[in-house]
């Protein structure tokens, strides 16, 4: 007489699945946080885009400044905000002429995204806080003239 002993696999799936699911976890998180650094950074690009477009029309900087913190539902500050002008292709040097271009942009170090969730999740393990400077930059044409403007640097 042979006796068979049915074994169950649950107690093994289970083992498993706790050692997976902290990878799963990780990845997930990882997903999450990388997503919300997107929608920053296409909120500060929306922001510049709009302050380029405010500029093209508007000649006072702090109005500029302003402008593009209120369209990037300001998560950037008025001093991180840089405004300058380049040169068009009309044979003079000045600029700020109609025609010549308006350069908005943060400034490098204006906004840095720290990975919230992995920073705690890999500061268990030593690993340093993940972050990303972003410093987008848009133009636009001047439609009217700017006095005292200021040219952006090479």
């Amino acid at each position: 007489m042979t006796f068979q002993i049915m074994r169950s696999g649950r107690g093994q799936t289970l083992i498993e699945f706790a050692f997976v699911l902290p990878l799963i976890l990780v990845f997930f998180f990882s997903i999450v946080d990388f997503g919300i650094a997107i929608e920053k950074r296409i909120t500060l690009q929306h922001g510049v885009r709009e302050g380029a477009r405010f500029a093209a029309v508007h000649s006072m900087e702090i109005d500029i400044q302003q402008k593009t913190v209120d369209q990037s539902q300001g998560i950037i500050d008025v001093t991180a905000v840089d405004v300058c002008y380049l040169d068009g292709v009309d044979g003079n040097t000045t600029v700020g002429d109609p025609g010549d271009s308006v350069r908005v942009s943060v400034l490098p170090g204006g906004f840095t995204w720290t990975f919230p969730i992995m920073t705690e999740i890999l500061g268990a393990f030593g690993v340093p806080p993940l972050s990303i400077d972003m410093t987008p930059h848009a133009t636009a044409r001047l439609e009217r003239g700017v006095t005292g403007a200021v040219a952006c640097p090479p």
